[in-house]
């Protein structure tokens, strides 16, 4: 199969008026593009490591995209039936970061060759399903078709998140695809500036009427009054975090939580994981290569170390809250009132890495924020919660509603390998506090 260039990143097809061809063009990209990211890895062997013991081995994800569609056809009654029992109980269900259990098992995953040919066949039956189930003219959260947008979404969240553990891997285990392109490592560390924002009233939740598919979680509404902040311009940068580790933030426990601190001694946590320490100072580790620590690009690390660094700076200084980040979001240009998909932000694949902040300006807000979506996600200090009216969809009971808690905090904005609907001001996502993931964070000031 000839793979798509990264750029080729196609964007949510609209819910009015969906078209088979439209839809069928959506899926292929989509499996294609978890194809590309996975030829990335040398060897057969190397998909039964665990690059993160808190996860699956990589093979699990392999197989997961693809069983996913068909347990969601069945629940949704399009199909009394899948293709492989065993697979489809196997490979259904991931791992929340901290309840890992025993993931080491060789010998509790099929061969990497079995689970290809089961994606192959499992390819052929979507597209059967795609030229015969019925298309609403507006499928909604009941339509039965609602379980195919369900898959492709899930499917382009799964690209992330399996990149975020290719990274993790050695890298003589992995290869850079041909057309994967790194951003430029250049560019001018700016000098810390804040905006002050006024303030303003904004309502949180996906509209019911929304023309794209949204997650349980993004569906409910509240008015939120937001009191007048004070948000960085741009992300912080990995020199401006250089400073932190440089003045022995790693070793001062007074600039952590409790559960921070907790995290940090019990991994050992000395610098951010995607950079390599060396006689000469740091490295970096991009998707599949080590390169100089590009200065310019924002950091990478888990809301622990961003909460740290906050606390370093001095009292005043915090995360941003999500309504605040909703704030500056309605202000950011977007396409259809939703989703970026056009060169305004490093979104949708359109670098296979982070990029120097705010080089990408068209994408800056009214009063001059810069990276408000995209390059990497935003860390926010809100526990993650419901919004009123929230309600579990029964094709995915299990999405959201277990995660509701103080130990799992929400992120937003996007990163450089969110596609489709993960790019939508609507989308709002949230990991354990010490996960990594393609995301750094921006300061905050209450005003």
């Amino acid at each position: 199969m000839q793979l798509l260039h990264q750029t080729e990143s196609l964007p949510p097809v609209r819910l009015s008026g969906c078209t088979r061809s439209e839809l069928k063009a959506y899926f292929v990209n989509t499996w294609e593009l978890y194809e590309w990211l996975f030829s990335s890895i040398r060897s057969d062997d190397s998909l039964y490591i665990n690059p993160d013991p808190r996860r699956h081995p990589l093979i699990f994800y392999l197989g997961h995209t693809a069983v996913f569609y068909l347990n969601k056809f069945k629940a949704a009654g399009i199909i009394s039936a899948g293709i492989n029992e065993k697979y489809e109980h196997l490979f259904a269900v991931g791992v929340d970061p901290e309840s890992a259990g025993d993931l080491e098992t060789r010998d509790l995953w099929p061969a990497a060759e079995d689970v290809r040919a089961y994606r192959r066949q499992v390819r052929g039956r979507i597209l059967e399903i795609i030229d015969t189930v019925e298309i609403p003219d507006r499928p909604t959260w009941d339509s039965p078709i609602w379980s195919l947008f369900m898959g492709l979404e899930h499917d382009r969240i799964h690209f992330e998140t399996s990149s975020v553990l290719i990274r993790q891997y050695d890298v003589d285990l992995v290869e850079r695809p041909a057309g994967w392109m790194y951003a430029p490592t250049t560019g001018v560390v700016p000098e810390l500036e804040m905006v002050d924002i006024p303030g303003g009233t904004v309502t949180m939740g996906r509209p019911q009427l929304s023309e794209l598919y949204g997650w349980d979680n993004e569906y409910g509404q509240m008015k939120v009054d937001v009191d007048p902040f004070a948000v960085s311009k741009n992300m912080v940068t990995n020199a401006e975090f250089r400073e932190f580790v440089r003045d022995g933030g790693y070793q001062n426990e007074r600039y952590w939580t409790t559960e921070g601190w907790a995290w940090r001694q019990k991994y050992a946590v000395v610098h951010p994981s995607f950079w390599i320490s060396g006689a000469n100072g740091f490295r970096y580790r991009a998707m599949f290569d080590e390169i100089g620590l590009p200065e310019s690009w924002p950091v990478e690390i888990t809301c622990h170390e961003a909460t740290a660094y906050c606390a370093w700076k001095g009292s005043e200084w915090r995360l941003l809250w999500e309504r605040e980040w909703k704030l500056l979001s309605n202000d950011a240009p977007l396409l259809h009132d939703d989703v970026i998909f056009d060169r305004n932000s490093n979104l949708n694949i359109r670098y296979g890495s982070p990029s120097p902040v705010g080089s990408i300006s068209a994408g800056a807000t009214q009063r001059g924020v810069l990276d408000v979506h995209g390059n990497v996600w935003d860390w926010l200090a809100d526990d993650f919660y419901r919004l009123p009216g929230f309600r579990v969809h029964d094709y995915y009971q299990d999405f959201s509603d277990p995660y509701f808690d103080e130990q799992h905090g929400m992120l937003a904005g996007g990163a450089w390998a969110s596609s489709g609907t993960s790019g939508s001001r609507y989308y709002r996502l949230w990991f354990r506090r010490g996960f990594l993931q393609h995301a750094g964070f921006r300061l905050a000031q209450s005003r």
